[in-house]
């Protein structure tokens, strides 16, 4: 079985204060519900663990009535940290060592069907998988306000989610705990010494951070909401 987990637990302080990121609107639907949308309606997911802070749960499950949203299988209280919110998930449900189990932001509301594909592939393939794309910009190491090193830019990927894993692989990168480097899933079952198979991303899988993202994430579901309205 595959399994998606939908991290909505960040509060979106450089955005509006006192609106989490996750649910600010785009074309009438949520930034959450854009995310939960597209793994509720992948051909290949089983099923669906939304993670949020307590404060946010019951407005979060009022956008999703069970009756509409079968696959559904838990709402999960956030951590203090992701991987304490990615933990939180693992226990949540009953899952086998075989099952995948992908890990996606919620503020990343226009993941795409192949990308979603291409993750479950690898990870049960391989065991684990990362979406990445390569860096556009030149990236510099700075220490002390020096430049230290430029590397070598060929060799360099932003990461994006989601990301994916055999149960039993993330369970056991988890039971043995995080580090103070870990910034993801995939850096906790490197620490263990799995390889982690890369899956090519997309640019309009952006994460939403700024007000300047938001701003482009409006634009671009309003053009998609035009050429659905063209198409039909």
């Amino acid at each position: 079985m595959v399994y998606a987990v939908i991290l909505a637990g960040g509060k979106g302080l450089r955005l509006n204060p006192s609106v989490p990121k996750q649910l600010l609107t785009l074309d009438g639907r949520s930034v959450l519900h854009w995310s939960v949308h597209a793994f509720i309606n992948s051909t290949v997911i089983d099923g669906v663990l939304i993670v949020c802070e307590k404060g946010i749960m019951d407005r979060v499950k009022s956008e999703f009535p069970q009756d509409l949203y079968p696959g559904i299988i838990a709402y999960v209280q956030g951590g203090k940290e992701r991987y304490d919110s990615s933990l939180n998930a693992l226990n949540a449900f009953s899952f086998k060592d075989d099952d995948i189990i992908l890990f996606h932001d919620a503020a990343r509301p226009f993941v795409t069907e192949k990308i979603i594909n291409d993750v479950v592939f690898e990870a049960k393939r391989t065991g684990a998988a990362g979406t990445y794309i390569p860096a556009v910009d030149t990236v510099a190491f700075i220490a002390g306000g020096i430049v230290q090193d430029i590397p070598d830019r060929q060799k360099l990927f932003y990461a994006q989610t989601p990301q994916g894993f055999k149960f039993d692989i993330i369970n056991k990168a988890h039971k043995k705990g995080a580090s103070s480097t870990v910034t993801d899933d995939v850096s906790m079952v490197m620490s263990l010494g799995y390889k982690v198979a890369m899956v090519p991303g997309d640019e309009f899988n952006f994460k939403i951070t700024t007000d300047f993202d938001f701003s482009v994430a409006r634009f671009i579901a309003q053009r998609m909401k035009s050429v659905s309205e063209k198409g039909s």
